[in-house]
């Protein structure tokens, strides 16, 4: 009986909350708890928090959420655009290394901490919960976001870039699975829509920047001639468009930080607070949603002991009231420690469905993170280059399609939160689709012979690459365990992340990367390939509560 089956056999009409299961529901939730390798306690109470949640329905709590998620996702891809856009601009500063050689490796840098925040700020989230992160994120990568923007040389901005990598690598594992653990069920295909903010972070990203680099970048081509008697360099004289850039981002981002948490603050997930004992606490926060919501939930701390109680231990001690239990700082520390001593890593591999399941989506995560950015990372350039050789050259020239890519990437989040939803689609086929599509398209792209013909491929690409990323980040947290979802969201981020580490090598040390097309070829290839793979994962979570 797999986990997709239970749930759907176990639908429990909207407005009520289970209380209690007849003897089958019992044997069907044993079996899910074994395949997921889960306490069958907790997948009870969860059972009832599902009801509950659904109970509250869809309103303004989801809507706030939806809208501080979302700050996250647009994070995430300002900064990586960042430095596909700035890169150009920043080579040119004096002393700084130029495009041609290390320049890129500022990629890296950025890269290097995102793996360390995926890791961190994922795995920690099922310890200290969620709500630490969700807070301290955006603040971390718009401060040294500003910082950046003042870095003396090149070595400091890549350990400031690195900085803003720990901040924004914690974003998706952990808000993800926090805004999955408030919807109800029916309503999850919002977590894919949430990639709608992942393209609005790049349009955003590619306008700022075009402005300040139109108006405060040198002319690199006056480089190391006498102008008014002086040898022309760029300088913090007349190249000051990138930092301005990186002030401006860094400042967005503090802001948001700031809305979140005074205009949108939010409570620790419930399906948490569960895992961790605390009951009641878990109950007043479903009572805020449904009185936000305009609801009134008949959830009590008795209808999760009930739920439970079928499957206490018989011969053991009674359950504790956890809720009311208060731990010492020492206490707090050396539970937290607990945590770490494997349990949850070993719970994602717990069976061999689920250890298949595991492992597959952690691997898609880690060849699309070396595909992406192979095109994408690059593209500043990529485009400058093909804009010259059509003879189309000039800043706005490449910026214009830029932001034509960016804009033409939110039509792919929103036909990604549809599809999803559409049960002969649903998420695997959607998202294997999208995938292949985008490898067809970059392999067209190789072929553009004109400006215009370039600009189209590029968006038709970018189309598409934003829709199997909406699907793919919606995916992942529904098919790891509740206890377990932000340790995997945190191996699939930080799988992500490693490989996109080679992305700078293979522009820097590779033969074929010092063509425009030749990191093109490897990233199609891989979007094809991972695609057809996409189609071996074992669970469909359409129609399924997480």
């Amino acid at each position: 009986m797999s986990a997709v089956e239970f749930e759907k056999d176990e639908k429990v009409p909207e407005g009520t909350v289970e209380k209690t299961g007849d003897d089958r529901s019992d044997q069907l939730l044993l079996e899910k708890a074994k395949e997921e390798g889960i306490k069958p306690i907790f997948l009870a109470k969860v059972k009832v928090l599902n009801d509950a949640i659904a109970e509250c329905g869809l309103g303004r709590y989801q809507y706030e959420l939806f809208l501080s998620a979302g700050f996250s996702w647009f994070a995430d891809n300002i900064w990586l655009q960042a430095i596909a856009i700035l890169m150009p601009a920043i080579a040119n500063q004096h002393n700084f290394p130029d495009y041609s050689s290390n320049i890129r490796m500022a990629t890296f840098a950025l890269y290097t901490g995102l793996i360390a925040g995926a890791t961190f700020w994922g795995m920690t989230c099922d310890v200290i919960g969620r709500r630490t992160a969700w807070n301290a994120t955006l603040f971390l990568s718009g401060i040294f976001g500003v910082a950046a923007g003042a870095a003396p040389n090149f070595v400091g901005l890549c350990v400031l870039l690195a900085l803003i990598g720990f901040g924004v690598g914690g974003n998706l594992p952990v808000d993800g699975a926090l805004f999955l653990e408030f919807l109800p069920g029916k309503y999850q295909y919002l977590l894919t829509l949430l990639s709608l903010w992942w393209a609005v972070g790049q349009v955003v990203g590619s306008l700022i920047s075009w402005v300040f680099l139109a108006k405060y970048s040198c002319d690199a081509s006056l480089v190391g001639t006498v102008v008014d008697g002086i040898v022309y360099r760029c300088d913090n004289t007349n190249n000051n468009g990138w930092r301005y850039s990186y002030y401006t981002l860094g400042a967005m981002m503090i802001f948001l930080g700031v809305a979140r948490i005074f205009l949108f603050p939010m409570d620790e997930s419930p399906k948490f607070l569960v895992s961790i004992g605390r009951d009641q606490d878990a109950v007043d926060v479903i009572h805020r949603i449904a009185k936000k919501n305009g609801k009134t939930s008949t959830l009590t701390v008795q209808n999760l002991r009930d739920a439970a109680k079928p499957y206490l231990d018989p011969n053991g001690p009674e359950e504790l009231d956890v809720s009311e239990t208060q731990f010492s700082t020492m206490q707090l520390i050396r539970n937290s420690f607990d945590h770490f001593s494997g349990e949850n890593v070993k719970g994602l591999f717990a069976t061999p469905r689920l250890a298949y399941s595991s492992s597959l989506i952690i691997f898609i995560y880690g060849a699309l993170g070396l595909a992406y950015p192979l095109f994408n990372a690059f593209l500043g350039s990529y485009l400058a280059s093909r804009q010259a050789e059509t003879g189309n050259t000039g800043i706005d020239a490449t910026y214009s399609a830029y932001t034509y890519q960016a804009v033409t990437g939110v039509g792919g989040s929103i036909l990604a939160a549809v599809m999803v939803q559409w049960s002969r689609t649903g998420r695997k086929f959607s998202m294997a689709f999208f995938t292949i599509m985008s490898g067809v398209f970059l392999f067209a792209l190789t072929q553009a012979k004109t400006s215009v013909q370039v600009n189209a491929l590029v968006s038709i690409a970018s189309f598409w690459e934003n829709a199997f990323y909406g699907v793919l980040y919606g995916y992942a947290p529904e098919i790891f365990p509740t206890p377990r979802r932000g340790t995997g969201d945190a191996f699939c981020a930080a799988s992500s992340r490693v490989t996109g580490l080679f992305a700078p090598i293979i522009a820097v040390y590779s033969n074929a990367g010092k063509t425009p097309n030749g990191p093109v070829f490897a990233s199609a290839a891989i979007f094809i390939f991972t695609g057809l793979t996409m189609l071996g994962l074992p669970i469909e979570t359409v129609g399924v509560t997480a």
